[in-house]
């Protein structure tokens, strides 16, 4: 059993705020870590969703120019199969290139 010297005076206004002061102290750092704790998600699929947009796009573009290639030299299908394929390669190299980036602001972050 606690005696009354354990707790803290509760008449004396310091330590009413010292005791409201350590309360509020925890709350925050409770929520903040719980906020931490939901962001890390996000910042995963926005990496993971900037790889995606960064290769399909090199892939889009690489078909869409071979498509484009095929129409004007009556060359169909190599056109379009060799542009998919340089587009595979740019849209690698974009995955690449986007991933060392993050990489070194990751590593400058810390």
């Amino acid at each position: 059993m606690m005696s009354n010297r354990d707790q803290p005076d509760r008449s004396n206004p310091e330590d009413q705020l010292a005791e409201f002061e350590k309360r509020l102290s925890a709350k925050i750092e409770s929520r903040n870590a719980e906020d931490r704790k939901y962001d890390r998600p996000k910042q995963g699929w926005a990496i993971g969703m900037r790889y995606g947009t960064e290769f399909l796009v090199g892939v889009l573009v690489g078909a869409a120019v071979g498509f484009l290639i095929d129409s004007l030299f009556d060359t169909s299908p190599f056109g379009l199969l060799i542009g998919t394929l340089l587009g595979f390669g740019a849209g690698t190299v974009n995955v690449v290139r986007a991933a060392k980036e993050l990489s070194e602001r990751a590593r400058r972050d810390q």
